[in-house]
């Protein structure tokens, strides 16, 4: 092979090498440019607790590059109400402050009932509590649970306890009020004093015991609260250190008659020596 047809495969390799290098590198460069488009992202702007109707005021529209967009982010905030302004989604899970909207973390209102409230890892059950506040009371409110048993210690004594159950735990329903429905009248809102829960299972079994073999009571979380704290069990006995005494005692109260009865003999005695 002649030195002038070497040099011209060689050209012709070098112009391909030119031409590819430059297609790859175009290549590159487009899909830079498509990854580095901003495009409209729907934020929280607040901390939006799990199981929260999702209103207007909680969200933001940001620009972020297209890389960085979530899958199933909404890309505008009318997408998550009605033609008429009217809420239609929940929080499913915990949204925080700056974080995407997803369509995965949320549920249309009523879509699916309750069944689909009911947060990862938990599961629906009913109990029945016997307090009033219960009417003040919202779907969506936080609880800690609270029993009050009775029980036979090792000394054979009567002990009364009351101690912390379950703690930060999601209100699904309230009679058949539930998180995002239309609130419905008290005619048709059934036993009010029926509180349907998210629980574990482990929870569950916890609640559904206590609840038959003692009283369950409950208290209302502040709104951002989640912590779980240490709280001992506290007893009848812890409060009133000396009332085994007074229980055991057969003379307690007949020395308490007696010094009475003491008493108002001095002051008779001592009226009847001024009247003389």
């Amino acid at each position: 092979m002649s030195n002038k047809k070497i040099l011209l495969i060689a050209l012709i390799f070098a112009i391909l090498s030119v031409f590819f290098a430059y297609i790859y590198i175009s290549d590159l460069e487009t899909k830079y440019k498509v990854m580095t488009e901003p495009v409209k992202v729907v934020v929280a702007s607040q901390v939006i607790p799990q199981g929260t109707v999702i209103k207007q005021d909680m969200l933001l529209e940001k620009y972020v590059p297209k890389e960085y967009a979530q899958p199933r982010v909404f890309n505008g905030i009318k997408e998550l109400f009605l033609p008429d302004g009217a809420c239609e989604y929940i929080s499913l899970n915990t949204i925080e402050e700056n974080e995407q909207v997803l369509s995965s973390k949320l549920s249309k209102i009523n879509e699916y009932g309750i069944s689909n409230l009911i947060p990862e890892g938990k599961k629906a059950i009913s109990i029945t509590f016997d307090m009033d506040s219960i009417g003040i009371l919202s779907p969506g409110s936080k609880i800690d649970i609270f029993a009050a048993i009775e029980y036979t210690d090792s000394n054979k004594q009567l002990q009364e306890t009351v101690f912390s159950l379950v703690q930060n735990v999601l209100v699904l329903a309230v009679g058949n009020n539930y998180i995002g429905a239309a609130r419905k009248q008290d005619d048709e809102i059934g036993n009010t004093s029926i509180l349907t829960l998210a629980l574990s299972t482990q929870d569950a079994q916890k609640v559904i015991l206590f609840s038959q073999k003692g009283s369950l009571k409950y208290l209302i979380r502040p709104t951002g609260d989640t912590k779980d704290y240490d709280i001992d069990p506290l007893k009848v006995t812890s409060v009133i250190k000396d009332l085994s005494r007074v229980v055991n005692n057969p003379n307690y109260t007949k020395d308490i008659k007696l010094t009475n009865q003491k008493e108002v003999l001095e002051i008779i005695n001592k009226y009847a020596s001024m009247s003389k």
